[in-house]
Order: C-alpha cells, then sequence, then structure tokens
C-alpha cells in the first residue's frame, strides 16, 4: 500500500526543536536534501505500491535518502539505520523535521 503522505508542518509539542535550528544549513548532505525534487521520486516510485493492498508503505523520501546514504558511506542496512537514528543530517536528508530520539517515519525491529 502507499505510504501516508506525512505533513509539512507537523504539530509540535511544547519543547519540541526544529532539526534546522540544530544544524548548518549549508552541509552538503541539507544542501543535498533541499535541492532534490522529492516529489518526482514519488511519482516515480509510488507506481510500485498496490493501491489498496498490504501494510502502509514507508515513506519514498525515507527509503531514497536511505538507499543512497548506504551507497556513500558502504554500510549494512543495520548500520545505515543505527547510524541514521544518530546523525542529524541524516535525519534532514529523510524529511524529519522535529529533533527528537526516535522518528516516527522509521521502524526499527
Amino acid at each position: 500500500m502507499r505510504p501516508k503522505s506525512e505533513s509539512r508542518h507537523p504539530q509540535r509539542e511544547l519543547f519540541q526543536i526544529d532539526l534546522e535550528q540544530l544544524i548548518d544549513l549549508q552541509h552538503p548532505l541539507a544542501v543535498l536534501a533541499q535541492t532534490i525534487d522529492w516529489e518526482q521520486f514519488d511519482r516515480l516510485l509510488g507506481r510500485s505500491y498496490h493501491p489498496r493492498q498490504g501494510a502502509p508503505g514507508t515513506p519514498t523520501r525515507l527509503m531514497v535518502a536511505l538507499h543512497f546514504l548506504k551507497y556513500q558511506t558502504d554500510l549494512s542496512d543495520e548500520d545505515v539505520v543505527a547510524a541514521w537514528v544518530e546523525n542529524p543530517y541524516w535525519r534532514t536528508s529523510a524529511a524529519c523535521v522535529i529533533f527528537s530520539i526516535r522518528c516516527r517515519s522509521i521502524h526499527r525491529a
């Protein structure tokens, strides 16, 4: 099933901080994340999802970002997810906008 579209401006809690306030927006990953046409990935890869059957899919931007980071760093799937949890620049490339210990977009088994 297609992933649910995430809000560009999610509801904040009182003490939540935007990731963009914590990172350098001139960092290469932040610049890359701003220049990529993520909607194009949604359109192209969205055809792979069945419209009604199956569990809701993982957001396309997260999957593309994790695959890119895995390719760039030559890490295993598990190591990419572990590093993604620790690295705010990696989270920014995958559309997490709020600083938190866990981002709702990624689920570890």
